[in-house]
């Protein structure tokens, strides 16, 4: 830990900010993923017990099971159960708009995620080059035409240091972003077709098998 805080202090001003950076890359991706996995559920199970009861003609049922479940998909179920009537293109706009407010919600935080991703390393390169200046000037200003390389090479590694620390912040962000992506894509999977099958479970009246 000594060791790590004195290489902090020698990065120089601009590793608070990839601090700052660090402390939110992982607040945003514990926040996003406790919401994701609040957002899951047995979506095939969902619709089966959605299509039984609509088999029995019980709508108002249907609705409330697809109200008691968590997650996306049943918010879009919810939605097109409330109006079991209304003509096919009614329902696919309903879904459609339903479903856009779902991926909003879930993907909330995620440019942002990004953002520092593709910013991180810049700020360390941007470090690293002020150091790298203020190193040549050091070494310019005392030796006086003579080169002194530990003095060099010491202005040189402490410089680098936030180009390392950009990279230790960008990497894992990078990671972070493209998992939760990919966790958003598999719901908007799943409200794409388990809506489709309910829409035309809907419009049909007949037994639909997921």
């Amino acid at each position: 830990m000594p060791a790590v805080l004195e290489w902090f202090a020698r990065g120089g001003i601009l590793m608070f900010p990839l601090l700052v950076f660090s402390m939110l890359t992982l607040w945003i991706f514990l926040e996003r993923l406790y919401h994701m996995k609040r957002a899951n559920a047995n979506v095939q199970l969902l619709f089966q017990e959605v299509n039984i009861l609509l088999a029995r003609k019980e709508w108002e049922k249907a609705a409330l099971k697809a109200h008691s479940y968590p997650g996306p998909v049943a918010a879009v179920f919810h939605t097109l159960l409330l109006q079991p009537w209304s003509e096919k293109s009614e329902l696919e706009e309903v879904a459609a708009i339903e479903g856009r407010r779902e991926l909003q919600r879930l993907s909330i935080r995620l440019s942002l995620l990004n953002l520092i991703a593709g910013l991180t390393p810049l700020v360390g390169l941007l470090g690293t080059v002020m150091g790298m200046v203020k190193a040549f000037h050091k070494v310019g200003s005392s030796t006086q035409g003579v080169v002194n390389p530990a003095l060099l090479a010491n202005g040189i590694w402490e410089a680098l240091l936030t180009t390392v620390a950009g990279l230790m912040v960008a990497i894992p962000a990078l990671i972070f972003h493209y998992y939760l992506e990919q966790r958003v894509k598999k719901y908007a999977f799943q409200m794409d077709h388990y809506g489709s099958l309910l829409i035309r479970l809907l419009t049909t009246q007949e037994r639909i098998h997921a």
